[in-house]
């Protein structure tokens, strides 16, 4: 009897793993990592804190809040408000992936304000003026800029990777620009489906951010390059800010994996970096994505910008209208009251006289 009990116990154990691990991992089946096991450490989803209000795992401040039963906002849709989400143990794994749903939304149809970031760094937890962190990091930083600070030949949203090595100051007037290790562009907001990021890291080997913003367990690939080397484990950390124009900016879930590889030689390094690059076309190996995929977004983000110039279109059309109107009116009133105020003032001097 007790063997039967033990024998389920084990199978429902067994079980529930593969239910997070499938929840967790499914989304990437080109990972060749020998396992995948989830990290409690670094992953948080609701209702994200405790009855104290507080998270065995995690910090938030700033002007950062916790809505139980959706996400934690960052910063909501008001202006010049800052916010983070830092773990409070560092990724101690040499190979990891991170999987994030998160939330741009806010009632400018044009333009964002002003992004949001995750960060891996040595430091946590300092607010300052770089979408809600501290200017001069160690570590890498990934970025999704909303709003254009100065002119640029691609469109916006702009999606960068930056490291630091905590001397560099980022050029946010510029957005960045020159200053980043790879970088693409999509759109986060107004999305026919939820938006999530996967960052996966293989050491050694390659890092790859990928995102989900048209359809549901679709992945765009933003870039894939060789991995950052951080010199100590780093913290995991969201953070947003906002400025004259607002978003809000949420964080819906965090699922962090640790990918285990057994017994790579350098042989086997090498060949895992041939493959992962063995698609470069050439045109940039650090912004490289599948050509329909590419085709599908190139065409999404057309969409986007015609249906934000009929919008404009439209909203001037408008108010000419109601200015012409207006005008009409005026004009019309003027010359009608001109028109009886002469004889009314010509019958009153006859009478005196």
């Amino acid at each position: 009897m007790l063997s039967k009990i033990a024998g389920t116990l084990v199978a429902l154990l067994a079980s529930s793993l593969t239910v997070h691990g499938f929840r967790s991992t499914g989304s990437n089946p080109t990972l060749n990592a020998d396992a995948v096991v989830p990290d409690r450490e670094h992953s948080i989803f609701s209702p994200y804190v405790d009855s104290t209000l507080q998270n065995k795992f995690w910090d938030y401040g700033g002007d950062a809040i916790v809505d139980t039963n959706r996400y934690v906002i960052l910063t909501q849709e008001r202006r010049n408000e800052s916010g983070w989400l830092w773990s409070r143990l560092p990724i101690e794994m040499s190979d990891f992936e991170i999987t994030t749903e998160f939330t741009i939304k806010g009632q400018s149809t044009a333009t964002g304000g002003d992004g949001f970031a995750m960060w891996l760094t040595k430091e946590r937890m300092q607010g300052g003026p770089i979408f809600g962190n501290r200017d001069r990091w160690n570590g890498l930083g990934i970025i999704f800029d909303t709003y254009p600070n100065s002119p640029h030949r691609g469109f916006f949203p702009q999606i960068s990777a930056v490291k630091n090595n905590g001397q560099m100051s980022y050029d946010l007037g510029k957005d960045g620009e020159y200053q980043d290790m790879a970088n693409c562009h999509m759109q986060l907001r107004r999305t026919p489906t939820d938006t999530r990021l996967r960052f996966t890291y293989v050491k050694d080997v390659y890092m790859e951010l990928a995102l989900q913003t048209q359809e549901w367990n679709k992945w765009t690939s933003c870039f894939r390059i060789s991995p950052y080397d951080f010199t100590e484990p780093p913290y995991l950390g969201f953070s947003a800010s906002t400025g004259d124009i607002t978003d809000l900016h949420a964080i819906g879930s965090v699922w962090t994996n640790k990918l285990v590889y057994h017994s790579r030689t350098p042989a086997d390094l090498e060949n895992e970096r041939l493959r992962a690059f063995a698609e470069d076309s050439g045109s940039g190996w650090w912004n490289k994505k599948p050509k329909d995929e590419s085709r599908k977004q190139e065409s999404a983000t057309v969409f986007q910008m015609l249906k934000q110039l009929v919008l404009f279109f439209v909203w001037v059309v408008k108010w000419i209208v109601i200015l012409a109107a207006l005008g009409a009116a005026g004009y019309f009133g003027l010359k009608y009251y001109q028109k009886n105020k002469g004889p009314s003032t010509y019958k009153n001097r006859r009478m005196m006289a």
